[in-house]
């Protein structure tokens, strides 16, 4: 592979910096939303709480790092671009594209795989956000970092979530 093709290859990805993205006022808003999202889907989907020790094991690197750079370069990078070039990025809701929503629904249907089907409608939401950032910048790389921050949040939640045991009771 020459170096011409493996940048075209990672410009077909998305993969490329935006500028100013961490002095971008919707970038920062949607990083500051992320503790609710924690916050909701704590509530909403009941998990076994872990030890602290556990979130820090390769589990963590798999769901905070792993899964979410993976999984935007599937369905932000490869999907959603694809839609992009062949005219899918027109505005339907509040600003997103119906490459952003098609890709979204599709990216929720893949977690009904191996989630529950609460937790996979909740995917949804965030999902959108993902897709926005991949159709503002035209670039993975804000979803790919603002995936990897709300599933690293969350797992931290999780593992902070433990319940009280007798001997912390005075």
């Amino acid at each position: 592979m020459s170096r011409a093709d493996f940048h075209q290859t990672l410009d077909r990805l998305g993969l490329r910096w935006p500028p100013r993205l961490f002095g971008d006022v919707t970038f920062l808003f949607y990083a500051g939303v992320a503790p609710l999202t924690w916050a909701i889907l704590t509530w909403a989907v009941p998990v076994h709480p872990m030890r602290l020790s556990q979130v820090w094991s390769l589990a963590f690197f798999s769901v905070a790092v792993w899964y979410p750079f993976w999984e935007e370069l599937l369905f932000r990078g490869l999907l959603q671009g694809e839609l992009i070039e062949r005219g899918w990025i027109r505005l339907w809701v509040c600003g997103l594209s119906s490459a952003n929503i098609s890709v979204s629904l599709l990216f929720t249907a893949f977690h009904l795989w191996s989630h529950r089907p609460i937790w996979a409608v909740l995917v949804f939401f965030p999902s959108l956000v993902f897709g926005y950032l991949r159709d503002r910048f035209d670039s993975t790389v804000p979803s790919i970092l603002m995936h990897m921050w709300y599933n690293g949040g969350y797992v931290l939640c999780i593992g902070s979530s433990q319940p009280s045991t007798g001997s912390d009771i005075r």
